[in-house]
């Protein structure tokens, strides 16, 4: 053992950098079943009715002669499975509350139920349309299958609560089919909602969001198979401008469980969404949780707890909670502990072992903040880690490494090992304690391995090696639940902050500063530190060296027409001037595409040719007191997108598109526009009542037609040179004309 001591620290360090490297194994989605018993969740029956319901895989927006076909195949689907589906058509309109934009379109939400005829009820629900550039095998194919597998299991099950199935229309231009829902008489009667979703093609089923409250969502989802879920994705996500249909749903009363594919995001919203990409694990692991929590939610009454809990999963194969109070309080007298542990361990040494643990956060941030920015100056507007996020992965957790070595180096660390240890389980639960009153999602990743750590320095009251034996169970504790959830991190949020992924792999090997200071008693710290630092070097060239995009992870690239129909000038537009154009785009500049525009786009010239051009008719204006309405009618002259475009002098107040009524949301002042976006066929002919103050100037007023899959002879010869490792994406490659409204 002797012998092999020199080598002990090089060990840990391979073993805390390969679990950080590998932590998606631990959450990959469990292997496709060849068989399933008879109330089990059936993938391959689920993915055979998705590819009958896609079809040909013709993309199929709200409102378009695609979605009709999606629809009456999904129909006969849910008829064949014994149910008589309802279709509620109306025209919806929903104001964006961040910013005073207002999304219209005709919606067809499919509406069908199991269980009791009245009463309370479960809402499991999915969305049908897609993008226009996407034929939404995963986005959201993946969730209406998932919908109609639990539909044939629990169609003949006794329940207590009934089950509505919401199959809703409309939710990838502005969530408008969960939005016409959400009046609806039914949604009265709903306690609970299950919405299953998709931001990518593979990997795990994650619980990401859910409402406060939570303490009777949670307790559904507890047990679900392989189940995946920790409270701080929930309260992060919360922070985010990001919505599903649940954003629509919500509300005070309303228990939610929301789950979501992450992995994949290179084919989200991509003509890659497809069946060939849709992992029939993945398929199956949202299944079988939604499955789960759908039968706990519909076989008992609402259990009416107004508790709020903090929880996580360890690894996929246990799931634990508890009241956040209580897992507060329980972080406090563990901090109380870990203070007392610290100051009994001496006064030699003392101040230095207390600075190290926070000098090892600092240098992890600084450090990582320095490569990221070298990165960003050496490849000006590129996402280096888009295609190949493992080098950039590689070496935010060896830059960690790197400055939990130098700051034991600098506090003498192996002097005192005990104290070492004792500092920095102090400044972790610190950290925790104080952290949990901004995020209280995050308590539970702090709380498991310091109770760990305490209870270790409880029993060494009576056995002294209870302290090393409990902050090493604390060590792999904490590497158990934070790797997951960091890898589970980085598929949400990538890397656009690569000093605060740094920063919180240092987090975790705080726990671990007492393994080190004992792995390394008596030797030098310099060799490891320079070792790692060596590797991090290396991670960075390779991230350096890496290519951005790969024909397996395109990054986005819509090539489009755009006329000004005012100056009778046209141009092919391709994408933001902050991404650098691929080989064979030749003759493109920035410049700004139009009239109060801050970011630049690539422009060629083109010649004019005959493409959709929307107008308003029939316009007239109205004054009342101290406001002006603008009445018109919508002429959309084939155009599939509605845009109209207000600048914020004209002083929006409201609208109302085929009698729908809506105001707008205030601008906040990054608003130069306020915005009305309508979708789909019907908007051609649509009423539009536009109400300004009477003091707005209408000057500026903007018609723009979006019509995916029109091109031009220029925007067809470019598309056929866009590359492998370019992909259309959203609206897809498309025509765009602009016109000035005047009243």
């Amino acid at each position: 053992m002797a012998g092999f001591r020199p080598f002990l620290i090089y060990a840990l360090l391979a073993l805390l950098f390969a679990s950080f490297m590998g932590a998606g194994i631990a959450v990959a989605p469990p292997p496709l079943r060849a068989t399933n018993s008879a109330d089990a969740f059936d993938a391959n029956a689920a993915h055979a009715r998705l590819v009958r319901v896609l079809g040909d895989e013709t993309p199929h927006p709200v409102d378009s002669a695609a979605q009709d076909a999606v629809r009456e195949r999904l129909l006969i689907e849910i008829r064949a499975l014994g149910y008589t589906p309802d279709l509620r058509d109306e025209f919806a309109c929903r104001p964006n509350l961040g910013r005073p934009q207002i999304d219209c379109a005709r919606v067809r939400n499919i509406i069908f139920q199991a269980g009791p005829q009245d009463g309370p009820a479960v809402l499991a629900a999915a969305h049908y349309d897609s993008v226009p550039a996407a034929p939404g095998a995963a986005d959201d194919g993946l969730g209406t299958s998932v919908l109609l597998e639990i539909a044939r299991l629990v169609r003949d099950q006794p329940l207590e609560r009934r089950i509505i199935f919401l199959i809703s229309d409309g939710e990838e231009p502005g969530l408008l089919g969960a939005h016409a829902f959400a009046s609806d008489p039914l949604m009265q009667s709903v306690e609970a909602l299950v919405n299953v979703e998709a931001r990518g093609t593979r990997g795990p089923a994650v619980f990401f969001e859910t409402n406060q409250p939570n303490a009777d969502a949670v307790a559904a989802f507890a047990g679900a198979p392989h189940g995946i879920a920790n409270s701080v994705m929930a309260a992060v996500y919360a922070l985010l401008p990001n919505s599903t249909d649940v954003s629509a749903l919500t509300r005070d009363d309303l228990d939610i469980v929301n789950l979501a594919l992450l992995d994949g995001l290179e084919d989200y919203h991509t003509p890659q969404d497809s069946l060939a990409s849709l992992d029939p694990a993945s398929l199956q692991h949202a299944g079988d949780i939604a499955l789960h929590t759908v039968r706990a939610f519909a076989s008992s009454a609402d259990r009416g707890d107004a508790a709020d809990h903090v929880y996580t999963d360890i690894a996929a194969r246990l799931f634990v909670s508890a009241p956040q109070l209580f897992a507060q309080i329980a972080l406090g007298v563990a901090l109380l502990i870990a203070a007392a542990v610290f100051w009994r361990g001496g006064r030699e040494g003392r101040w230095l072992a207390l600075a190290a643990p926070p000098l090892a956060l600092i240098l992890a941030g600084v450090l990582a903040a320095g490569a990221g920015f070298a990165l960003s100056l050496l490849r000006p507007g590129e996402a280096y880690a888009f295609a190949h996020p493992e080098p950039t992965r590689a070496w935010c957790i060896l830059i960690a490494l790197v400055a939990a070595l130098l700051a034991l180096m600098l506090a003498r660390a192996s002097r005192a090992p005990a104290l070492a240890e004792a500092s920095a389980m102090l400044w972790f639960t610190l950290l925790g304690f104080a952290t949990s009153f901004l995020l209280g999602g995050i308590t539970i990743l702090y709380a498991l391995p310091a109770v760990a750590y305490a209870l270790g320095c409880l029993v060494a009251l009576v056995w002294k090696p209870g302290q090393a034996i409990g902050a090493a169970i604390a060590a792999s504790v904490a590497l158990i639940v934070w790797a997951p959830a960091l890898y589970l991190t980085e598929l949400g949020l990538g890397f656009e902050y690569p000093f605060a992924t740094a920063a919180l792999y240092a987090i975790v090997t705080l726990t671990w500063f007492g393994l080190f200071a004992r792995a390394n008693a008596g030797a030098a710290w310099r060799i490891p530190a320079a070792i790692t630092g060596v590797a991090a070097l290396v991670a960075i060239g390779a991230a350096y060296l890496a290519p951005s995009s790969s024909a397996a992870r395109p990054l986005p690239l819509n090539v489009s027409y755009f006329v000004d129909a005012d100056a009778n000038s046209a141009h092919v537009i391709a994408g933001t001037a902050e991404r650098a154009l691929p080989p064979g785009f030749e003759g493109f500049t920035a410049q700004l595409l139009l009239p109060g525009d801050t970011s630049e786009t690539w422009m060629a010239p083109a010649a004019v040719h005959p493409a959709p051009t929307p107008r308003l008719t029939e316009i007239t204006l109205t004054e009342a007191g101290d406001e002006r309405t603008l009445n018109a009618r919508i002429a959309a002259n084939g155009a599939a997108r509605i845009i109209l475009r207000i600048p914020r002098a004209a002083q929006a107040l409201r609208a109302s598109l085929n009698g729908v009524a809506v105001a707008f949301t205030a601008p906040g002042e990054s608003d130069d526009f306020a915005t009305i976006i309508c979708n789909g066929r019907s908007c051609d002919g649509a009423h539009l009542d536009l109400t300004f103050a009477a003091a707005g100037n209408l000057e500026g007023i903007l018609i723009a037609g979006q019509t995916p899959g029109f091109t031009s002879p220029e925007s067809i010869a470019l598309i056929a040179r866009r590359p492998a490792d370019r992909t259309a994406i959203q609206q897809g490659d498309a025509a765009f004309v602009v016109s000035t409204v005047r009243p």
